[in-house]
């Protein structure tokens, strides 16, 4: 590519001709440099980030130390992506958002949680797709509610 670029360069033969190729090859660069930058972003979002000083503030004796939460994590992390047949990232993706109360209730009643998915929906997107429509529907119902309490008013 570098050596291609060298030969247009000294094929042009005005100045705005090698103006232009030059401006081309330092825009490529840049949207290298970009790739590069979003995917180590992506990178280093997506795996599994724990910070125990800002977990601690939320785990109100939920779990001895950050070692016991460590490896309740890593184990529902596992499961739900066995059992209910879904990508890792995902799973980390929704175990991670969980504070230590959170995480503490649902390993108690983890296999309660996976057979009520199994049993109830066809997979883990019938369930989030429901559980999004019972919110939208929830709050569809009070925005109906306040526009009938205002026209009472």
């Amino acid at each position: 590519m570098y050596m291609y670029i060298i030969y247009m360069f000294h094929k042009a033969k005005t100045e705005k001709e090698r103006q232009k190729i030059f401006d081309e090859y330092l825009l490529g660069i840049l949207k290298k440099k970009k790739v590069i930058k979003t995917n180590k972003k992506i990178i280093d979002e997506s795996g599994f980030s724990f910070d125990p000083d800002a977990d601690n503030k939320q785990l109100k004796g939920a779990f001895n130390n950050y070692v016991d939460t460590l490896v309740v994590k890593n184990y529902m992390i596992e499961q739900l992506q066995t059992r209910l047949k879904i990508s890792k990232s995902l799973s980390t993706q929704f175990v991670n958002k969980l504070n230590g109360n959170q995480i503490l209730i649902l390993s108690k009643n983890f296999n309660d949680f996976i057979k009520y998915v199994d049993d109830n929906h066809n997979n883990i997107n019938d369930y989030i797709l429901m559980s999004s429509f019972n919110n939208l529907q929830k709050d569809y119902n009070i925005t109906i509610q306040k526009e009938k309490n205002m026209e009472v008013i």
